[in-house]
């Protein structure tokens, strides 16, 4: 799951009471880790009921990348009747942080190889806010699933990455531009990356896309702006200066993007409105697509946009592609 945290919730109903003049800058709260070191009852067995948001491997265990998982309903279409396990050459690795105070857990999942069109192309995965990459394990297999080499990294604080606290807004965003240089010494091709991004994972999207342009943005319900998420998870409605630096104002930051850009969220998101997916669309001013996907909501745990369908899903991002961002695939 992908929601405001629980800390900053009660933070912005008690602006709302004391609003006064001058700055805050609450980018550093939007964070919502599970780190391997607390890993236990609470974030496991308790969650016995809703199997993708338990969290259950401890920092000495590897990840099962085979794990049978119970597909949503609807997700394995006709289109799509299975979801391969990842390959066991799965690579990992850490990356030290330019700042010398974190160790960056990653994982490169090569391409199954069988659609030659995508298997030069790489993913790079910029996850939501809820634990780490435990729980987005099942949104890696469906893009290895597709035919794509993935490459999914943890943040500071979050699964396996140290340290064990969530980063600075000015760590996250310098941990972001250092993954995606470093990307380019892991894939096959580096003229055929793409950033992807889902909800939080929009921060460091975007971030890797305008200091490296990739051959395609995909974002996936990304987050927009402190301001527009505080409104739409809360009754507050404050301009950006008011919660901000403006470190994460995604909007802004891509104002006259020119890279092809991929937006999709589900209809009935909780999280984000569309309207704050229609403002990313217009501002960024490459080729462009936004998809809204009926009766889907924000994910994983609940029907997000691949869990509505990997068929439209796929289709949809092959289409997108072909048409709009061409070298990403080989011809």
């Amino acid at each position: 799951m992908n929601k405001l945290p629980a800390t900053l919730r009660p933070l912005l109903a008690l602006l709302a009471l004391s609003a006064s003049s001058g700055c805050l800058d609450l980018d550093g709260f939007v964070h919502n880790p599970v780190h391997c070191t607390t890993v236990g009852a609470e974030t496991c067995e308790e969650k016995a009921d809703t199997p993708f948001d338990q969290i259950c491997v401890p920092c000495a265990e590897d990840y099962d990348w085979t794990r049978d998982y119970p597909w949503l309903e609807g997700t394995l279409d006709e289109v799509v009747v299975a979801v391969r396990p990842v390959s066991t050459t799965v690579e990992s690795g850490r990356l030290s942080s330019d700042d010398g105070e974190a160790q960056l857990d990653y994982y490169f999942v090569p391409s199954h190889g069988e659609d030659s069109a995508l298997a030069q192309t790489t993913v790079i995965y910029n996850h939501g806010n809820y634990a780490g990459i435990e729980h987005y394990q099942p949104r890696v297999r469906f893009l290895h699933e597709a035919g794509y080499n993935v490459l999914v990294w943890d943040y500071r604080g979050y699964g396996k990455s140290q340290p064990e606290t969530a980063p600075s807004p000015e760590q996250f965003l310098s941990d972001a531009r250092q993954m995606r240089g470093h990307a380019n010494t892991l894939v096959p091709d580096s003229g055929k990356i793409i950033v992807y991004a889902n909800s939080l994972g929009g921060v460091p999207a975007v971030e890797m896309a305008l200091s490296e342009s990739p051959c395609a943005l995909m974002l996936e319900a990304p987050f927009t702006s402190m301001s527009r998420v505080s409104g739409s998870n809360s009754a507050t409605s404050f301009p950006e200066s008011f919660f901000s630096q403006n470190h994460f104002d995604n909007v802004s930051k891509l104002e006259g993007y020119a890279g092809a850009t991929l937006i999709m969220m589900g209809e009935l998101d909780n999280k984000f409105p569309i309207s704050d997916m229609e403002a990313i669309y217009d501002a960024v001013t490459g080729e462009k697509q936004l998809w809204i996907v009926p009766d889907a909501r924000h994910g994983i745990s609940n029907v997000g946009v691949p869990e509505a369908g990997l068929g439209p899903y796929f289709e949809t991002m092959q289409s997108f592609l072909v048409d709009k961002a061409p070298a990403c695939l080989t011809p």
